[in-house]
């Protein structure tokens, strides 16, 4: 089954709060309040809904979401090889979302810092089904469509 959209997700810090496992597990008091990666990917469906950063209501909307968010953040990365497979990288995140998969994709920034993209599929998604979309959990957020 096909999700009906998908949410989109963009964090950047601090690697050292990337590596607090513990806050990014559900079930800890920082779980709902951090604005970093779960563990688990489509754990960001049980986030608040203000955790979004778009809403896509297509695969390639999501897919080029994507593709724009990473190439904005690509002179920063601190690795030469990230810039240089770039290009690939958002090709096999296209294909995921096409699947109705869910893409993660994580880079080091220069200096200390940390940046992921997330990508879940929504409505079904196909790793935890009865996680319910955090739209139709609260009322008032609106939903920000299209690429």
């Amino acid at each position: 089954m096909r999700p009906a959209h998908f949410h989109a997700y963009h964090w950047q810090g601090e690697r050292r709060v990337f590596d607090q496992e513990s806050a990014r597990r559900p079930g800890t008091p920082e779980f709902l309040t951090n604005r970093c990666t779960p563990m688990r990917l489509a754990d960001w469906l049980l986030r608040p809904a203000t955790s979004i950063t778009r809403t896509c209501q297509d695969a390639p909307g999501a897919a080029a979401w994507f593709r724009r968010e990473m190439a904005r953040a690509a002179p920063a990365f601190a690795v030469d090889h990230d810039r240089a497979t770039a290009e690939p990288r958002a090709a096999a995140a296209a294909d995921a979302l096409a699947r109705g998969r869910d893409v993660h994709a994580g880079w080091y920034l220069r200096g200390t810092g940390f940046l992921t993209l997330d990508v879940i599929a929504c409505s079904p998604n196909a790793t935890v089904p009865d996680h319910p979309c955090p739209l139709t959990r609260t009322q008032g957020y609106p939903v920000m469509s299209g690429t």
